[in-house]
């Protein structure tokens, strides 16, 4: 009982601050949400770019390494 009470408050209270006019100086300053959906959207494109990034940089250093081993290979038996 108690929970539906405070939700109903909240949601109240919720209202009331939506219609409230925010006041600088006495002066009415329109207030508009912000849509945030897309840049996180962005963000986890990003993050994902990264990561493949980051796979490419590996793969790539385990290719050096192993041509490092080869060529060491070599001068150990040149050498």
């Amino acid at each position: 009982m108690t929970g539906a009470v405070g939700i109903a408050g909240g949601v109240l209270l919720g209202r009331t601050a939506l219609k409230q006019q925010k006041k600088v100086f006495g002066i009415p300053i329109k207030t508009t949400k912000m849509d945030l959906s897309a840049v996180t959207q962005e963000i986890g494109k990003a993050g994902k770019q990264f990561g493949k990034l980051a796979d490419e940089v590996r793969k790539g250093t385990a290719e050096v390494r192993s041509a490092k081993e080869k060529a060491e290979q070599i001068g150990k038996i040149l050498g």
